[in-house]
């Protein structure tokens, strides 16, 4: 069996990284967040855990809108709480907003590159639920 090695990002002062993307990764380096987007990240993470409960599934699926490629994110817990993501490749990065993940129905992330979103969705991924 093969597994796909995705050690966790580095976190690290916002001066390290790139400004235009979210996650820096040298050839064959491990990756690297700024605090800031790190922040925002675990702010993501948070609301999802306040959302739904656990197990949770999370299904990916890649799509088109218009010109942009996106991946569109389903979770959905026991109970049937459910929560959806798109994650755009925009050329830059845009977070949800407290507006956003209070009423929104769906949570719109845009993120520079196809880097970011897979260590985006490599991140979702590994978001433990809160249990009960």
């Amino acid at each position: 069996m093969r597994r796909m090695g995705m050690a966790q990002p580095a976190v690290v002062n916002d001066n390290e990284v790139s400004l235009a993307v979210m996650f820096d990764v040298s050839p064959q380096g491990e990756a690297r967040i700024g605090l800031t987007d790190h922040g925002q990240l675990m702010s993501l993470c948070d609301h999802i855990r306040k959302r739904l409960q656990s197990p949770a599934l999370l299904s990916m699926r890649p799509h088109r809108v218009g010109s942009l490629n996106c991946v569109s994110v389903h979770l959905k817990d026991n109970a049937g709480a459910t929560l959806d993501l798109l994650i755009t490749i925009t050329g830059n990065t845009v977070w949800p907003d407290g507006n956003e993940y209070a009423r929104g129905a769906r949570w719109y992330i845009n993120v520079a590159d196809a880097t970011d979103m897979m260590w985006l969705l490599k991140s979702l991924n590994a978001v433990p639920v809160k249990e009960g």
